[in-house]
């Protein structure tokens, strides 16, 4: 992991941040360089996970996968998950003068999640209403499709193949000044090796 501090985004975020306001939802390959994202991998392999439940919230939303969620301090003492999140931050306060709301975005929750090949990811479904601004989803390893849906029946109106590198944002309250503009959205299980994906959610705790 030496030298992992100093690694930037592969790519300027301007551009998928504007698709972003206008959608609800957008996706970019290629954004996390491979040496940050092996480090990550590599220091995270060695915690513990917990499966997520299999269905959660009022509307029963189905899940299958495992999680580890880190919190304040927690990500500052693993320097690769550190150096990403930092990269990630970086790359959408630099476009704080163009979209209301990126320069206050200050993620302080990582969620590593886990899908085995076969397993049936997570049903369609709104990231919750106090993830303010923004939600960045990055793919560590593996590969599925991510989806934007207009209704709870997962009827899919956009869908992304959300590879190793790739990322994929999605609306937040207070987002461009917007009051909400959540998007539903469903995530796919892995269908020949399984997936690890990194997701930066502030919640003001």
């Amino acid at each position: 992991m030496t030298g992992t501090g100093a690694i930037g985004l592969a790519r300027d975020l301007g551009p998928v941040l504007h698709r972003t306001v206008q959608d609800g939802a957008a996706h970019e390959p290629g954004v996390v360089p491979d040496e940050l994202r092996r480090a990550v991998l590599d220091e995270v392999g060695a915690e513990s996970f917990t499966d997520l439940a299999a269905v959660e919230g009022p509307y029963g939303v189905r899940q299958d996968g495992e999680h580890r969620v880190f919190t304040g301090e927690e990500i500052g003492v693993r320097p690769a998950v550190y150096a990403l999140h930092r990269a990630v931050v970086a790359a959408v306060q630099a476009h704080g003068d163009e979209i209301a709301g990126l320069s206050d975005w200050r993620p302080d929750e990582v969620a590593v999640q886990r899908y085995a090949a076969g397993s049936g990811g997570i049903s369609t479904h709104r990231d919750g209403r106090r993830h303010r601004y923004l939600v960045a989803i990055l793919t560590l390893e593996g590969s599925a499709r991510l989806r934007q849906c207009s209704d709870r029946e997962g009827t899919t109106v956009r869908t992304w193949e959300a590879a190793a590198g790739s990322l994929v944002l999605l609306r937040g309250p207070g987002l461009a000044g917007m009051e909400d503009g959540r998007p539903l959205h469903a995530v796919d299980g892995p269908t020949e090796y399984p997936r690890t994906s990194f997701s930066l959610r502030m919640t003001g705790r």
